[in-house]
């Protein structure tokens, strides 16, 4: 939704820990609920919307350079766990997937 509404609404930052000492035996339970566009659709912020025109968009990178779905969830896979992060002065860390610089905070 980043992409497509061109930062207009931001990507949920979340992170796991570690649940409290007196907890840590017991079962944890965790419901997710991932929300793709297909595979054919390119990544762009969609202009055409009222409210984008009002605010305005940013681009993560050029229109004709954006991804596909199916690119960045590929890219996505493909790194987990052998891509190098680079760790930034707030302490959250980048990598460069389907030629966007994604954030993983921690």
């Amino acid at each position: 939704m980043e992409l497509l509404s061109g930062g207009f609404y931001k990507g949920t930052i979340h992170r796991v820990v570690q649940p409290p000492a007196d907890q840590r035996g017991r079962e944890r339970l965790g419901v997710f609920y991932f929300a793709l566009a297909d595979d054919a659709v390119r990544l762009v912020p969609r202009v055409e919307s009222p409210v984008l025109q009002r605010v305005g968009v940013q681009r993560r990178v050029a229109d004709e350079d954006a991804p596909t779905m199916e690119t960045l969830r590929r890219s996505r896979t493909a790194a987990y766990g052998t891509s190098t992060l680079k760790r930034r002065a707030d302490g959250h860390e980048e990598e460069v997937l389907a030629g966007m610089t994604v954030t993983h905070f921690n």
